[in-house]
């Protein structure tokens, strides 16, 4: 079997994510935490379908908002997932963003017939936001198992990644350099009819140090802390209207 997304330009994809949010802050011995739970929606349309790419075009809503519109090109071996629809959401319950850009197909099984027990390895540089250099993203991935799962023929595949975490945010106190490593660990059941997701489940945490530099103008030694982290997203296919 091989996993590879073939739609048509028309076919409509909707999800529904569930994102759960953990985080214990401490700076300068002082600790916080607090959780975060955000439902969201997207209503993904084929726009155009090529060789090696496809693009879609994504409507986002979370909770009663209002919705918004991005368009999105994915992999031809790309999972269509709602990935698009956490854009904000751990950025919003952390206080900080520690989200990492990374390309749609890092996730994705190899293109080519996959068997049951097939894995791959990671290894790979990425560029990340406006860091400098890239960063090289390491990991596993698995073909875990074959099935079937509301009538239809599923390949489930389990990814885990490891990120560095190298960022500096801004803050109204001054510049907050985050340092350390982000793990991540998905498992995704794909549509061996046409190649999309049908669930998902990503786990994604780290632990990594603060250094809150004083404003400018002022003389200060640098705050130190650590921000660990926790975020559950459970992405579920919810219905589709395609041309076959």
């Amino acid at each position: 079997m091989a996993v590879r997304f073939e739609p048509e330009v028309g076919d409509v994809y909707r999800f529904r994510a569930e994102v759960e949010t953990e985080v214990v802050r401490t700076l300068d011995g002082e600790v916080s935490d607090q959780s975060d739970v955000a439902v969201l929606d997207a209503t993904q349309t084929v726009r155009s379908v090529g060789d090696d790419e496809v693009l879609v075009r994504v409507e986002l809503r979370r909770d009663d908002a209002a919705p918004r519109t991005v368009d999105v090109r994915l992999d031809r071996a790309s999972r269509l997932t709602a990935i698009d629809l956490v854009e904000g959401v751990p950025a919003e319950a952390l206080g900080i963003d520690v989200s990492a850009d990374l390309p749609a197909d890092i996730t994705s099984p190899p293109t080519g017939r996959l068997e049951p027990g097939d894995r791959w390895v990671i290894d790979r540089e990425v560029r990340i936001g406006d860091l400098p250099r890239p960063v090289t993203v390491r990991g596993r991935g698995r073909i875990d198992a074959l099935g079937v799962e509301d009538g239809h023929a599923v390949a489930v595949a389990v990814v885990e990644l490891e990120v560095p975490v190298r960022t500096v945010v801004g803050s109204d106190g001054g510049p907050v350099r985050l340092v350390g490593v982000q793990q991540t660990r998905s498992e995704t059941a794909y549509d061996l009819g046409d190649g999309a997701m049908r669930r998902d489940r990503t786990t994604t945490s780290g632990d990594v140090a603060l250094i809150a530099e004083p404003p400018a103008g002022v003389q200060a030694a640098p705050l130190l802390g650590d921000l660990r982290y926790r975020i559950v997203t459970r992405t579920a296919r919810i219905g589709s209207t395609t041309g076959r």
